[in-house]
């Protein structure tokens, strides 16, 4: 009887320290997912100038916002940091970074180069729901022709982007093409309000149609050749305007100021 109780008591201690252990993952998983909520909220709002260059973001103000301590929002802007978003000043707090124009093509050229791998590193399967979230943003994009509206369109191409990337399979390169997508985003919204609204609206409708076709061909290859054209597009309209033959436009939207620091 005794042997009894005692292989019982020590059951009952195994599986309680089952539980808690199971506790313990299920509260690290919890935090990881916070932790990856708020930086994409915090980094959307970068991308799209919501927090501009010079921007102080406050800790104690974002900790209110989330409902978290400072401890999780430190640790966000720490990454933020690190991804060349904010820069992190004694004395000062968290400062958006400005946003340089003298890297812009480099950083281009290799999203279209590693734009290239998607087909070749174990790509993911083309499935109906990413058909569907792509015919979502096409029906965005065709109502935007008569509203310029930058955020909107910003998000648009977030949006897009999101899509795009759950298509690649290997973990580094789809790490790598969303960090660099996010350092590049600010220089296209910034360079909108001077460019021709409806070509910037056309162009999205045609690449997003375009990737659509190739989609519904299961053709992972299209998809990636699609993508690698406009993103050569949308660097040339850059280009060509600072080359200054560029296109005004009628916009409302208001230019951001832009660094060309050595």
């Amino acid at each position: 009887m005794r042997t009894d109780n005692k292989n019982t008591s020590k059951r009952n201690s195994i599986e309680s320290l089952s539980i808690s252990l199971g506790t313990m993952q299920s509260v690290k998983e919890s935090a990881n997912e916070r932790h990856q909520r708020i930086y994409q909220v915090i980094r959307e709002r970068i991308s799209l100038l919501q927090y501009s260059p010079h921007t102080v973001i406050g800790e104690i103000e974002l900790a209110d916002e989330f409902s978290v301590s400072r401890t999780p929002i430190r640790r966000v802007l720490q990454r933020l940091q690190y991804e060349g978003l904010v820069d992190i000043r004694s004395g000062v707090g968290t400062v958006v970074t400005d946003i340089d124009i003298k890297t812009m093509k480099e950083v281009y050229d290799l999203r279209m180069y590693l734009t290239e791998l998607i087909s070749e590193l174990s790509p993911r399967i083309i499935s109906s729901e990413h058909i569907s979230a792509l015919e979502a943003l096409l029906s965005r994009t065709k109502l935007m022709y008569d509203r310029p509206d930058s955020e909107a369109y910003g998000r648009l191409c977030n949006d897009l982007h999101e899509v795009l990337i759950s298509l690649i399979g290997s973990a580094p390169l789809r790490e790598i093409t969303d960090n660099l997508y996010y350092r590049s985003a600010r220089i296209w919204i910034t360079f909108l309000p001077n460019l021709v609204w409806s070509d910037v609206i056309y162009d999205q409708e045609m690449e997003t149609a375009e990737i659509i076709a190739a989609m519904k061909r299961n053709d992972i290859r299209g998809v990636v050749q699609v993508r690698r054209y406009y993103l050569h597009t949308l660097l040339t309209r850059i280009s060509d305007y600072l080359r200054g033959v560029g296109h005004a436009t009628t916009s409302p939207m208001k230019p951001i100021a832009i660094s060309s620091s050595d």
